[in-house]
């Protein structure tokens, strides 16, 4: 099977309308279905408001003023929370010291500093600005997670839900079950389960609040003895085992 290209999976995550050739592709492949799943995740914290106060350290806007060779009346960072007093401030001694005569200047030539100034000024505020905000994003951003394995979970019956499975495998080397499903409806609480393929084995990974969950998959756990992922309605008994009474499932292709 050949799988969608990176760029067609980047733009369905931005929230593009596939074409209904993907729409086919993807209806049969969970590792293009994975992949989005977790372009969408990045996408989400990209779009996710920036801290009030985020702003790029001075030496950004140095390295902008050098780049774009900026008059040194401009070298000033423009975000920085203290703005220069423009007032002129008055010497206390300059009674006592002789007045210094500032030689003639041209009118003209001096409106055409000022304006070229503040064009400049301008043009690097924006500049500065937009890069703000691409550091506030930048900076939000961890080292993405690998997809090991992703599966869609079908309901079971006399429930209609609808949720996916995928297993992240993170920077630090950590195992994490990223579990989402359509509705959070439960006469108790949802448990998320990994089951063995006989069905005679099971490991809580713990419960399923909200319509999305990330679980960790203990250290050890072989995944392919435990390929299948279960979301169960569980009583508030205090029985630790599986109610029996099961909600979605899906088994993972490792």
């Amino acid at each position: 099977m050949q799988h969608l290209h990176d760029d067609a999976l980047a733009l369905l995550a931005l929230g593009e309308e596939p074409t209904a050739e993907e729409t086919a592709h993807l209806a049969h492949c969970e590792q293009c279905a994975g992949e989005i799943s977790a372009y969408g995740r990045v996408v989400k914290a990209g779009r996710s408001p920036v801290e009030a106060g985020s702003v790029p350290p001075p030496a950004v806007w140095a390295g902008i003023h050098e780049a774009l060779g900026l008059d040194p009346s401009l070298r000033r960072d423009p975000l920085e929370d203290q703005q220069a007093d423009r007032t002129p401030r008055q010497d206390t001694d300059s009674s006592s010291r002789p007045a210094e005569t500032a030689p003639p200047v041209s009118l003209a030539d001096e409106r055409r500093k000022r304006r070229g100034t503040k064009w400049f000024a301008a043009a690097a505020a924006a500049v500065v600005v937009a890069g703000a905000a691409t550091w506030g994003i930048v900076r939000g951003f961890e080292p993405q997670p690998e997809v090991l394995a992703s599966v869609s979970l079908e309901p079971l019956p006399s429930y209609s839900d609808e949720g996916t499975a995928t297993v992240d495998l993170l920077p630090d080397g950590e195992r994490e079950l990223v579990i989402t499903s359509s509705s959070s409806d439960a006469d108790g609480y949802r448990e998320v389960w990994l089951i063995s393929p006989d069905i005679t084995s099971m490991v809580s990974l713990g419960e399923m609040e909200g319509t999305e969950a990330r679980l960790k998959i203990p250290d050890g756990l072989d995944l392919s003895a435990y390929p299948i992922v279960d979301i169960s309605d569980e009583p508030h008994d205090g029985n630790p085992e599986h109610s029996g009474k099961s909600i979605l499932r899906g088994q993972l292709e490792l």
